[in-house]
C-alpha cells in the first residue's frame, strides 16, 4: 500500500530469485489465451486513462473536438477548424514569441517527451546504472515533465531512493549522447528531484553584436542609479536567455590568450555606460599591457594607468585609502555605501592581474600591490569599491587571494585543472568543460552565480574598434567630477619609477 522505494517499478516479477545465497528458478504457470486477451483489452483502456490524466490539456482538446464534431456536424466543424487555424497563423505572424510560449513549445515538449525520452527511458536508466534493484523489483527514476525551448529540453526527474545528484552528474555525458543532445547539465530542483537540461542547439556559436542587449539609457532621476547593478546585461546564456551579471562585489575573469577576456570587460563597461555618463560609476583602470587593450576607452575612465608599476601601486593604494575613509564615515550609520555622483562606485579594473602580482620586477612594489589588493578584496564591497580582474594563469602562486572573488568567470583555459582553480572544486565535474571550448568561440565560458550550484555557460558581447569608439562617444561623462581627481604617471617626476 505504501511505497518503501521511490521510483517506477519496471518489472513485476522475475524468472529467478535469490534464496539463502542460491538463485532458484521460479515455477512457470501457463496462462489461458482467453485470459490474456481480456487482460490486454481492458489494459488498453487503463493505459488510455493514465495517458489522459498525464496530459490533461491534450485530452481536453480532443474531447472538445469530438463533442463539437457531433453537435455541429461535419461542414460547420470544418469551417470552425479553418477559422481556428487562420487565427493561429495570424497570432504567429503578429507576435511570434507569445505564440511560441503558448502553442509551439507545449506541442514540441509533448512530442519530444514521447519520441526522444519515454521510448528509451527504462533502457537508458538500466544501462547507465541509474536503476535500483530492491528485493525482486527493479525501480527506475520517474520522468515527470519535459519542457522544450528553441535550445534546451528541461527534463524533470524524481530520483530513486538512495540516489544523489552526483551519480547523475557522472553519467551526464552518457545521457547526452543517448538522447542526441550536445550536452547535459544536472540541476537540483528540491530534495529527491532534479532537472536534466539537454542542449539540442547551441545559441552561442554566432557572434553577439554590441547593440543586441542595449538597455534603457534615458536620463534618470538624480537620486538613483541609472542602471541595475544586480542585473547588468553582458551577453547570452546557453538557453538563449540574456546573461546578466550581479556587480555588487568583486569579479574575476580567467582565460587563456584570445579566450575573450576583453569582450567581458568591454561588455561590462558598456552595461555601466549610463551610470558612467551620469557620474554614478567611476572606473579606475590599470592596463599593464601598455594600454593596448583598454586605452581606447580612456575618456570613460576617471583614472587610467598603463605606463608605470609605481603609478599602478599608487592607484590601488588610493582606492584602498578611499575605502577606509568611507568605512569610517559609515560606521554606525549604514552597512552599505549608496553611490551618488559626488561619491560614486569606484570600479577598479585590472586587465592582467598576473603582471602586477607575479611578474613585476620590483619586489617592494609587488608587495605594495598585493597589500592594497588584499585590503580592497576583503573590505571593498560594503564601501562600493569593486575590483574586476582579468588574468590568464589562475594558479595560487600567481593570484594568492583568488578566493576573495565571489563572482568568477572562466573562459577557455589550457588545462582541465584550471577550471576548478577558478570556479571551485568540482565545477568541471558539474559541466564546466572550459578546457574543451572551441578556440574559435571567443567570449564563451562558464560563470558561477549566487544561489546556483551548477556553472552556467555564457557568451559575452563582442566589441569591434568601431563599437568601442561609438560607446565612448555615447557614454563619456557629461561633467568631470573633481571629488576623485584623475592621476596619470606623466604627473610624476620620474625619479625611482620602475617603467614597464
Amino acid at each position: 500500500m505504501f511505497r518503501t522505494v521511490h521510483g517506477d517499478a519496471s518489472s513485476a516479477d522475475k524468472a529467478t530469485r535469490k534464496v539463502g545465497g542460491v538463485y532458484v528458478r521460479e515455477p512457470v504457470f501457463e496462462v489461458p489465451v482467453w485470459w490474456l486477451a481480456i487482460r490486454r483489452f481492458f489494459g488498453a483502456f487503463g493505459l488510455l486513462g493514465r495517458k489522459a490524466i498525464k496530459h490533461p490539456v491534450f485530452s481536453g482538446l480532443l474531447v472538445l473536438a469530438v463533442v463539437l464534431r457531433v453537435s455541429l456536424g461535419s461542414s460547420a466543424f470544418g469551417w470552425l477548424l479553418v477559422g481556428v487555424l487562420t487565427a493561429l497563423c495570424c497570432w504567429a505572424g503578429l507576435h511570434w514569441s507569445s505564440f511560441e510560449r503558448a502553442v509551439r513549445f507545449p506541442i514540441v515538449s509533448a512530442w519530444r517527451r514521447w519520441w526522444v525520452y519515454e521510448r528509451r527511458w527504462h533502457a537508458t536508466m538500466a544501462v547507465c546504472g541509474l536503476a535500483v534493484l530492491y528485493g525482486d523489483l527493479e525501480y527506475v527514476p520517474s520522468l515527470r515533465q519535459v519542457r522544450s525551448t528553441r535550445f534546451v529540453d528541461r527534463v524533470t526527474v524524481d530520483m530513486v531512493s538512495g540516489q544523489v545528484p552526483e551519480q547523475w552528474e557522472n553519467q551526464a555525458p552518457a545521457l547526452a549522447h543517448t538522447f542526441g543532445a550536445l550536452s547535459c547539465r544536472v540541476q537540483v530542483v528540491k530534495p529527491r528531484r532534479i532537472a536534466l537540461e539537454f542542449m539540442h542547439a547551441d545559441p552561442l556559436t554566432s557572434t553577439i553584436q554590441a547593440d543586441q542587449l542595449d538597455g534603457d539609457d534615458e536620463s534618470h532621476a538624480a537620486d538613483r542609479m541609472p542602471v541595475n547593478l544586480r542585473a547588468l546585461p553582458l551577453g547570452v546564456c546557453a538557453d538563449g536567455q540574456p546573461w546578466t551579471l550581479r556587480l555588487t562585489t568583486h569579479v574575476l575573469i580567467a582565460g587563456a590568450s584570445d579566450a575573450g577576456k576583453g569582450s567581458v570587460v568591454w561588455a561590462l563597461l558598456r552595461a555601466l555606460g549610463p551610470a558612467i555618463r551620469a557620474g554614478y560609476v567611476a572606473p579606475w583602470v590599470l592596463d599593464p599591457k601598455g594600454g593596448m587593450e583598454l586605452s581606447f576607452g580612456e575618456p570613460l575612465f576617471r583614472r587610467f594607468e598603463a605606463d608605470s608599476y609605481e603609478g599602478m601601486a599608487r592607484m590601488l593604494e588610493d582606492a584602498a585609502d578611499l575605502m577606509d575613509v568611507r568605512t569610517r564615515r559609515l560606521r554606525g550609520v549604514a552597512r552599505q555605501h549608496i553611490p551618488t555622483p559626488d561619491e560614486p562606485l569606484v570600479l577598479v579594473v585590472v586587465d592582467e592581474m598576473a603582471d602586477l602580482t607575479a611578474y613585476c620586477p620590483d619586489r617592494a612594489i609587488r608587495q605594495r600591490i598585493a597589500s592594497a589588493l588584499s585590503r580592497l578584496l576583503s573590505k571593498g564591497r560594503a564601501a562600493a569599491v569593486h575590483v574586476v580582474a582579468a588574468l590568464q594563469d589562475p594558479r595560487k602562486d600567481v593570484l594568492p587571494f583568488r578566493d576573495l572573488f565571489p563572482v568568477r568567470i572562466c573562459l577557455r583555459v589550457t588545462e582541465a585543472s584550471h577550471v576548478d582553480m577558478v570556479l571551485g572544486d568540482g565545477a568541471r565535474d558539474r559541466g564546466a568543460t572550459c578546457d574543451l571550448i572551441d578556440p574559435q568561440l571567443a567570449g564563451v565560458g562558464f560563470v558561477t552565480m549566487a544561489g546556483v550550484r551548477e556553472p552556467v555557460r555564457v557568451r559575452a558581447i563582442y566589441h569591434s574598434d568601431r563599437d568601442i569608439a561609438a560607446m565612448v562617444e555615447r557614454f563619456k561623462p557629461l561633467v568631470l567630477q573633481d571629488a576623485i581627481p584623475i592621476q596619470r604617471s606623466d604627473e610624476f617626476d620620474g625619479k625611482g619609477v620602475d617603467t614597464l
